[in-house]
Formats: C-alpha cells, structure tokens, sequence
C-alpha cells in the first residue's frame, strides 16, 4: 500500500492548463500510480478557472485540490520593467507552495504540461537530505534560436551534448559540471518550511529580478546550486530533446513527457493531423499523438514509436 505521506503535486492558475491537467490524471492511471495528486489552484476570484472548473477537479481520481495565494514578487515598475518576464511567467513563481505541503514527508512536483507513459513511483523513494531536491538537466541548447534565451545556452554548453547516449541514457544522466543547470518541471523534495522560506526570501530580496528570466527555475537554480542530485532525461523529456539530442533519445525508455513551449497538444487539432501524409506532418507528431491517445482513452500500438 502507498504511503499517504507521499504524493504527486502540481499548479493549474488558468483555464489554458486544465486540459494538460486532466491528461496529467489519465496518464498517472494509466501508468497504475498508487499516489494521489495534490493540485495548487488560486482562490476562483483570482483565476479564470470556473467553478465548473473546480469541481471537474475535484471529481478527478485520486486528486485533491488545495487552494493557494499565488506569490507576485514584482511591484508595479519591477512588472513594466521586466514585461517578458511577468507575462510569460506571472504565475510560475507560485510553484514553490510546493515546499509548503508539510503534511508530507515526500513530494514530486509535475508541470501540467506533462505526460506520464510509464509509471515512475520509484522516484517517491529517493534518497534526498532536506534542503536538496532531485531534477533532470535542462537542455541549454537553444534549438529554436530564442533570442531572448541566455547568450550561453548554446549545444557546446549543454550537460546532454557531453552525456551518455541511447540506451544508457535511458537510466544514467549527464554528471554535473559548474555549468549544470536543472528544468524546474518535475522536482523531487522534501517540504519544509524552512526550505520554503529560504527559497521565498531569496527571491523577495532578490537584487535583480531580471535575471531569473525563467522565473522559478533560474530562482530554484540559484538556491539549490550545488546541492541537487540528477535524474535521467526520461523522468523530463523535454520534447525538443528528440530532435536536438537524436542519439541520447529513444521513444519507448522515455518515462514522462514534458511538452515545453508554447505549442501545446491540446492547441493541436490532432485529427488534421492525423490525416496529413507522414511526410508532411511535424517533426514531433508522434509525441504529441501520445498525449492525445492518453487524452482520448485510446490504445497505443508499435506505430505510435517511431525508435
């Protein structure tokens, strides 16, 4: 039986998420989790979500929501003078309430634009001291040329460009260098009050808020340097890895998905798609297929792998 101190958590502060959400519950059934989830959602007046909305959460399997206050570390003129920052990542900040689920002796953090294909309870026991956390390396390569990304986030840089490839990558990460840097999408910690005030007056007094452009990661990164264990890219595949890590990367070892970016599956009008010659569709087709073949109930076959 799974320990009702363990559990999985993750944020939804608007609308646009709550359908990643509910594919984040189908795939943690799917892949027959014994651990709940925990959803963080603002008070209804301060979100779009409905209580409509809220109730669909509530009637989930195995979820319990849990209202929060979400956290806005910018004054006025810091929001004008940071505007890329506040637009993008207004709400992300917030997700560090994670730390303070003390009713827990144990917690994963999940992005709501992720997917689970298989199940990944084994991470609700690892080893961690509190004050540190588990993650998998970012990718830093930059492949979309994002001009608003770190000048030094380029492949010569990025811990997967120097790490282990298919199939020992499935279950070995990258080892760490002065330059590791982690993706913010699924954390493995121990709450504590402590560690969440820590966190929360490191970004409060924060000297210069522009530069934790990627809002709670670079803020986590900062706080947590040093002092972070690596998982295997797997656990966080980030969608972008298949293409720009094509040796490291294999369909049937990833474990979950992280749909990164602005284009989301469930933007996707996956039966236009469907329909277009193999030729013609986009690169990462057969992953966004996935989150929509969880999403609509149906079966995977061998097709739906491609390596």
């Amino acid at each position: 039986m799974a320990s009702s101190k363990k559990t999985w958590v993750t944020l939804l502060t608007t609308k646009s998420y709550l359908k990643g959400v509910q594919c984040l519950v189908k795939s943690l059934t799917r892949v027959n989790s014994v651990y709940p989830l925990v959803v963080l959602i603002p008070n209804i007046q301060n979100t779009d979500l409905t209580k409509d909305d809220f109730e669909l959460l509530n009637n989930m399997n195995n979820v319990n929501t849990q209202e929060i206050e979400i956290i806005n570390p910018l004054n006025h003129q810091e929001r004008q003078e940071h505007k890329y920052i506040w637009d993008y990542y207004k709400y992300l900040w917030t997700k560090i309430r994670v730390w303070e689920l003390i009713e827990y002796e144990k917690a994963i953090f999940l992005d709501a634009d992720m997917l689970l294909l298989k199940n990944i309870d084994e991470l609700m026991n690892f080893s961690l001291s509190e004050g540190m956390l588990a993650a998998a390396h970012a990718c830093t390569c930059n492949p979309r040329k994002i001009p608003t990304y770190p000048a030094h986030w380029i492949p010569e840089n990025c811990a997967y460009t120097k790490g282990p490839q298919a199939p020992e990558s499935a279950d070995m990460p990258p080892k760490t260098s002065p330059l590791s840097y982690f993706n913010s999408g699924l954390l493995v910690l121990i709450p504590s009050i402590k560690t969440f005030n820590k966190i929360y007056n490191h970004l409060i007094n924060h000297p210069n808020k522009q530069k934790l452009h990627f809002a709670d990661q670079d803020l986590l990164n900062e706080v947590f340097e040093n002092n972070w264990k690596p998982l295997p890219y797997t656990y966080n595949a980030l969608k972008t890895l298949k293409s720009c890590h094509a040796l490291m990367w294999q369909d049937r070892s990833i474990r979950n998905i992280h749909y990164i970016l602005n284009d989301k599956p469930w933007k996707l009008n996956i039966e236009e798609e469907r329909m277009k010659p193999k030729e013609k569709r986009d690169e990462i087709f057969l992953l966004n297929n996935w989150w929509w073949k969880v999403f609509n109930d149906e079966i995977f076959t061998d097709d739906d792998f491609a390596i």
